[in-house]
């Protein structure tokens, strides 16, 4: 359903906000199970009357973030990543590459790499 912005007279996709409120409890609901001990599959399998997709989606955004918060933020080794969320080093490994290459490809287009000057 969709209302009229009076102010700029453009239509607003109320539901958008209730989605967002969604996924941000949903990967609270994650945290929160990781945190009691549980592994990430364990911590998955709590998440009931999520449509399968959405789910699965919402978990690999789940395993970006405790990377980007434990590895690139705290230090924490991606084997003890793995060990603690009871996932294979190998797809630990793949989602940081992946970040990496992601982080790399938007530099370069949003041209904050310099161009080949590394003298500042």
């Amino acid at each position: 359903m969709a209302s009229k912005n009076n102010d700029e007279d453009i239509d607003t996709y109320i539901p958008a906000a209730a989605d967002e409120l969604f996924y941000e409890q949903t990967i609270r609901q994650l945290r929160l199970e990781v945190n009691k001990g549980k592994t990430y599959d364990q911590a998955c399998e709590v998440l009931t009357g999520v449509e399968k997709h959405l789910k699965k989606e919402i978990g690999e955004d789940f395993l970006r973030l405790m990377i980007a918060e434990r590895h690139f933020d705290d230090g924490y080794g991606l084997d003890d990543i793995a060990l603690f969320l009871d996932v294979s080093f190998e797809k630990i490994e793949q989602i940081r590459d992946f970040m990496l290459r992601d982080i790399g490809g938007s530099l370069f287009k949003e041209k904050r790499w310099p161009d080949n000057d590394f003298s500042h």
